[in-house]
């Protein structure tokens, strides 16, 4: 065991790839449903990189630096190249994983290699330190998605997982890269855990910055960039962006909301939403009730009568489903259609031919309806043989 005092290890400032967001020799966890906007969010920091700038502040500025960018799922030449452009990156300053199965340093792996494997994360650091004494070093590797090439990512095997992370947060600590994860939360642990949970708990775990990009469920398009944990530096802001061009436009104004927040107003939102909608449906029901009470009415006077009340036509069909009622059909060529509520018809339609009597209307159930038209398809449109 070795021991040594503090006050004769010298303080180290905490040094930024993106101010606030991807902090240098640590992990960053990105996470977010499929597209929303992970890969672009990615694409426009290695741009701002390369540029030398340490994200959206300008006043920030340094040296310029090398990105390894490992993309397991978007074609370079078609996707990935043609985004960087669009960012305005540097390209000669971004190496790319080929498919190419050389693990010698010249090289970091193919785009099907496992940086879980122990020779690849070699390779990678050799990689590094050849970068580091050409003068130009890395500053940033991104794994995009993390799914793709860590194998232990499946969540049957946690114990994998954490020891590759373990490894790869060793390799940013020595080395002084920031390594910037991106990963998509499945449909069951989305259910269980809301948007913002990781692919695997281990992930968020190790990670010493997490974020994550969601939709505004207010502006169709609009994303925002939320802070789930950060260790190294106060809770920043969030910030709103739309994706024009396959490009990332951010907003001017902060968003003053963690993804926790985020969340829990998203939740309480939907339950006030679900209780509107149960009482616009009940509102509309008693409306109904009221129009049917004394006779059936015609299906088109029917919808007229409820948009003059805002009434719309999916909340007027609910109601008349909840209610149990009845459609039919005038007994005649030219019959109009009608609804009723379930109890026995005892008078004329109550809008047009005041003369109509019980006796010539057809009432048929919902179900009966939709059989006949069914069938009437079927028979307007016969298979023929063969095809």
């Amino acid at each position: 065991m070795n021991l040594e005092k503090l006050s004769d290890i010298p303080a180290k400032p905490q040094g930024w790839v993106w101010k606030g967001v991807i902090p240098e020799g640590q992990v960053t966890l990105l996470m977010g449903e499929p597209g929303v906007g992970k890969s672009l969010f990615a694409m426009d920091a290695i741009a701002r990189l390369t540029r030398g700038e340490r994200g959206l502040q300008f006043v920030d500025q340094g040296e310029p630096g090398q990105v390894i960018l490992f993309s397991g799922e978007d074609g370079i030449a078609s996707v990935v190249r043609n985004r960087l452009d669009a960012a305005n990156a540097a390209l000669h300053l971004v190496n790319v994983v080929v498919n190419d199965t050389d693990t010698s340093i010249k090289k970091p792996g193919s785009a099907r290699s496992r940086l879980d494997e122990e020779t690849q994360i070699e390779s990678l650091e050799l990689y590094l330190t050849l970068l580091h004494e050409s003068g130009e070093p890395c500053r940033l590797i991104v794994v995009d998605p993390v799914k793709s090439l860590l194998n232990a990512t499946n969540g049957r095997d946690d114990a994998k997982l954490r020891a590759t992370m373990e490894k790869l947060t060793e390799l940013a600590n020595r080395t002084g890269v920031a390594i910037l994860l991106i990963a998509t939360p499945s449909k069951v642990e989305k259910g269980k855990r809301g948007d913002w949970t990781p692919t695997s708990p281990v992930l968020a775990e190790v990670a010493r910055s997490v974020w994550t990009i969601v939709r505004d469920p207010n502006e169709p398009g609009r994303r925002i960039l939320l802070p789930v944990k950060t260790n190294l530096c106060e809770t920043p802001p969030g910030l709103g962006f739309t994706i024009q061009n396959q490009r990332i436009r951010w907003e001017n104004e902060w968003v003053r909301q963690t993804a926790e927040q985020f969340v829990a107003e998203s939740t309480e939102t939907e339950k006030l939403q679900n209780v509107a909608a149960k009482s616009e449906l009940s509102r509309v029901a008693d409306w109904v009730k009221k129009r049917l009470n004394d006779a059936p009415v015609y299906t088109n006077d029917l919808k007229e009568d409820a948009a003059w009340h805002d009434i719309s036509a999916t909340t007027l069909m609910r109601a008349l489903i909840l209610l149990g009622c009845r459609k039919g059909k005038e007994k005649k060529a030219d019959g109009r259609w009608f609804w009723r509520m379930p109890d026995p018809l005892t008078g004329p339609v109550s809008s047009g031919s005041p003369g109509l009597q019980t006796r010539t209307l057809e009432v048929k159930s919902l179900a009966e309806i939709y059989a006949e038209e069914d069938q009437a398809r079927a028979l307007a449109n016969p298979i023929k043989k063969g095809t």
